[in-house]
């Protein structure tokens, strides 16, 4: 885990909310599991029903997970409350000042940075 990163990080309390509700299942899911929650960015890609043939394009997102802290590697770690979150940072990103994470339409978002 890296902490040494000089960068503003905070999330709206709707980024918040969503964050400690999926935290809340996961713990339930896995009770005896030490998780942290994780922000990761999807590039665009595509995925193909080897059934049907139909192609689904994808991405890019960012969303929202669960890690076991031993398998953090390099991930920017930044408080928010009670819970520490990591963030896997985009190379293009991970100069920036400052960043700011909402949730809206269902889908997390980049609002400042």
């Amino acid at each position: 885990m890296r902490n040494d990163r000089k960068m503003d990080v905070c999330f709206s309390p709707r980024a918040e909310d969503v964050i400690r509700q999926f935290m809340k299942v996961a713990v339930r899911t896995m009770p005896h599991a030490s998780l942290v929650p994780i922000i990761t960015w999807w590039i665009e890609g595509t995925f193909t029903d080897k059934v049907t043939g139909k192609v689904t394009k994808y991405g890019p997102s960012i969303d929202v997970g669960a890690i076991d802290p031993n398998d953090l590697a390099d991930e920017l770690i930044v408080p928010m409350g009670d819970l520490k979150v990591a963030i896997r940072l985009p190379e293009d990103l991970q100069s920036a000042d400052r960043l700011k994470f909402d949730f809206s339409d269902g889908s997390f978002v980049l609002v400042d940075h």
